[in-house]
């Protein structure tokens, strides 16, 4: 993007900030909200400690020990870094550089998964990820951010295309938008893979549209592509089915999942189908709020992590 004409204010923040939206806060609900978000962050080092094979946690380090273990088990991975407003696109870019050297130097079939927004979509910086990791031979991956920026993005991945072959680049297609169908024929016609996911965040010209059968739609759509297709969901129906229309027409896919929520439902979901099943190993302080959602939505891990701090103390208070 041309710093000349780089928005800023509050048009800035939208346009750059990685987080996933959520609901506005008010009264009871900012407080509520307030609290998760402090629980996660004391409950992270905890679920570090107790169950550190759930957790990416804050450093490539332990993403790259997680990564490590999951190998361990037969599982591919994906890198993903989750910044704060805290850092400068210069530190994103570092991390992102450090993520490529090491997942090349560790061979395998791990990738790095780039927020671009983070990055401001800058072209030069973009133009300078992808000469490491074609050097490297590491796949990058554009993660989906708001519909307001998705032409950003594919400006981003087109910026990378100049330096990295297209199978070494894929983008996020969320079934959420309308648009969607289109800009992943697009991809694919040009060899670049996709990952298809239901979508955070919304499309306000089709504000009604159904996250589940736009998922479908797009696996589908793709279907016949020869480029390379993510199925994204820890909805174990719905990724059975998108994974099956993929299959019937020869396409090659896999199942991605985000780390601490891939169930053995899940996991066998990719098994049954015969395809490969994929991390997505989040790491940063970005990923400190999603502690609690984790737990929220994997309560055997929950139980756990209860298990593991109860145990401790019965015994103490035995003695």
């Amino acid at each position: 993007m041309d710093p000349t004409s780089a928005p800023d204010g509050q048009n800035a923040a939208r346009l750059y900030d990685t987080a996933p939206p959520s609901a506005p806060r008010s009264g009871l609900r900012a407080l509520k909200a307030g609290l998760a978000d402090t629980a996660s962050g004391l409950l992270l080092p905890a679920m570090k400690r107790l169950a550190p094979d759930h957790v990416g946690g804050e450093t490539l380090d332990e993403a790259l020990a997680v990564a490590q273990a999951l190998g361990g088990r037969g599982l591919a991975n994906t890198l993903g870094f989750w910044d704060t407003p805290a850092y400068a696109p210069e530190q994103v870019a570092y991390v992102y550089r450090q993520a490529i050297a090491r997942i090349g130097e560790a061979g395998g079939n791990g990738y790095v998964s780039i927020k671009p927004p983070a990055l401001r979509f800058d072209s030069a910086v973009a133009r300078e990820l992808a000469r490491a990791a074609r050097d490297a031979g590491v796949r990058l991956h554009c993660d989906s951010h708001g519909i307001q920026v998705a032409d950003l993005t594919l400006a981003f991945a087109s910026d990378l295309a100049h330096e990295l072959p297209p199978h070494l680049i894929s983008v996020t297609t969320p079934g959420r938008w309308s648009r969607s169908l289109a800009d992943a024929k697009h991809l694919l016609e040009r060899g670049v893979g996709v990952r298809i996911v239901k979508g955070e965040w919304p499309d306000p010209d089709d504000a009604a549209r159904d996250m589940r059968q736009g998922f479908l739609e797009l696996a589908q759509g793709v279907a016949g592509a020869q480029a390379h297709v993510a199925i994204a969901s820890h909805d174990a129906a719905l990724s059975a089915e998108a994974i099956s229309r993929v299959q019937q027409a020869g396409t090659p896919c896999e199942l991605e999942l985000i780390h601490g929520l891939q169930t053995d439902g899940l996991l066998s979901v990719a098994s049954e189908a015969g395809v490969a099943a994929r991390i997505y190993v989040p790491f940063g302080r970005g990923f400190v709020p999603s502690a609690l959602r984790i737990l929220r939505r994997n309560p055997g891990l929950a139980m756990q992590m209860l298990t593991s701090m109860i145990t401790p103390w019965r015994a103490t208070a035995r003695a």
